[in-house]
């Protein structure tokens, strides 16, 4: 059973990301939509556990990556989370999932970029605790 936090749920969409990458799933599409959503909900874990004294709902209820690592980064200087490559990879929870003038097939190339954020991110986080 998966636990109700932001972190509990990252865990378990990253299992399961790296489940179907053991398949050689190529829908890069849909994989780096998935490397979006680990990567925002385990900033917004974060975030939710380590900002006790200020009211952070705004931030959880968004989906501005850099917006949350800039406020993490603030928090805790030796983090350094990649801003720039986290609003890289927001581009694709929209661009890769709807149509329009937006919307955008995701390379190999580009998903693994999206791969490597993710875990640069996550590896990151997971340091403070």
């Amino acid at each position: 059973m998966i636990r109700n936090t932001y972190i509990d749920i990252a865990e378990n969409d990253l299992q399961y990301l790296e489940s179907v990458l053991k398949t050689g799933n190529t829908f890069y599409n849909q994989l780096a939509v998935q490397c979006q959503q680990v990567a925002e909900k385990f900033l917004k874990g974060y975030l939710d556990r380590t900002v006790l004294e200020e009211d952070v709902s705004d931030l959880l209820r968004k989906h501005n990556m850099k917006k949350i690592a800039s406020k993490l980064n603030d928090m805790h200087p030796g983090l350094k989370l990649d801003t720039v490559g986290l609003a890289y990879l927001t581009d694709f929870y929209f661009d890769a999932r709807y149509p329009g003038d937006d919307f955008y097939t995701v390379s190999k190339e580009e998903f693994e970029k999206c791969l490597s954020i993710m875990y640069d991110t996550v590896e990151k986080l997971k340091s403070l605790d």
